[in-house]
């Protein structure tokens, strides 16, 4: 059985008729309210890498990794790489190791990096952001990173994951 409105009127019980329409939701849908054609952006996943995958990737050596800040020491993986070369950038998005852009930066400089950096994706999906606080130098040219965070942005989703790591030669 189909059920329309009367109060929508003659002209749309009419089309709504010829659509085939069975509730209220089916003549909006119709008549182009294309909410439930928008494409979704897919969830944003960020996975953890090994130092294996980091160099297979092309990455490492000079530069700033971070991981994840409960996870302990790096040996739990990495979530972010950034070398000293221009556009050196790595981060395992949806399990595959993904370079990035660096767009801007601003804050102290160290190492090749600054305390406050926006990436992109190379399709330029994604949008990351990462900021951190420099700790107390180590003992061989190097410098601890106690806390930061890594912002991610893609479409109308966001996810933020708090870090720690290091940064040195």
């Amino acid at each position: 059985m189909r059920k329309c409105f009367l109060s929508l009127g003659l002209p749309l019980i009419l089309l709504s008729t010829l659509l085939g329409c069975s509730n209220t939701s089916d003549i909006s849908e119709n008549l182009g309210d294309n909410t439930s054609d928008r494409q979704q952006a897919p969830p944003i996943e960020v996975n953890s890498f090994s130092s294996e995958r980091l160099f297979a990737a092309g990455g490492g050596g000079c530069g700033m990794s971070l991981w994840k800040a409960e996870a302990g020491e790096s040996n739990n993986g990495f979530l972010f790489f950034n070398g000293i070369e221009k556009n050196s950038a790595l981060i395992s998005l949806d399990g595959k190791i993904t370079k990035l852009n660096r767009i801007s930066s601003a804050g102290e400089k160290f190492y090749g990096q600054q305390t406050e950096q926006t990436f992109t994706t190379e399709d330029g999906s994604t949008i990351v952001k990462v900021n951190v606080t420099l700790g107390e130098p180590g003992e061989i040219e190097s410098v601890n990173i106690p806390r930061g965070t890594i912002a991610l942005e893609r479409g109308e989703q966001n996810k933020d994951i708090t870090v720690k790591g290091d940064a040195g030669c």
